[in-house]
């Protein structure tokens, strides 16, 4: 139990210098872009590398957490679900932008959208929608 405790501290540690990592990194990327130095694009080409890596590192936190306080695979394939749904709703909207009006007016969204996905939100949400589930199954049986 002890080492479990231990787990879920460092695990929620991570999350929050992963945030600090993050925010600091996109900040410094904007700051120059905005500055006019991004003249071949490369740094927003990093900025979408990036948005991917810090989802995953989400995702992969997301995952150790709920597994940590719950064990069982069926929390895991709903964070797996969620964060598809997060990225595929993005992917789509930006085909749909790109296609039908341009990536710029559907970029917002996006943002927004990926944001989610490469924060502590999701975690923040699932966590207790688990733990409530759990709470309903206890009640039912007993």
């Amino acid at each position: 139990m002890k080492r479990k405790k231990i787990f879920v501290i460092a695990l929620l540690i991570a999350a929050i210098l992963l945030g600090f990592l993050r925010e600091y990194i996109f900040v410094s990327i904007n700051h120059v872009i905005e500055s006019g130095g991004n003249a071949n694009g490369n740094l927003s080409i990093l900025k979408w590398v990036l948005t991917f890596l810090f989802t995953l590192l989400y995702f992969a936190l997301t995952c150790g957490f709920l597994f940590m306080l719950f064990r069982e695979k069926k929390h895991i394939r709903l964070a797996v679900f969620v964060y598809a749904v997060l990225v595929g709703v993005s992917f789509i909207a930006a085909v749909t932008g790109f296609l039908i009006a341009s990536f710029d007016s559907v970029y917002p969204f996006i943002r927004t959208v990926m944001g989610i996905a490469q924060s502590p939100i999701v975690m923040m949400v699932l966590i207790p929608a688990c733990l409530l589930n759990e709470a309903k199954l206890l009640h039912k049986k007993g």
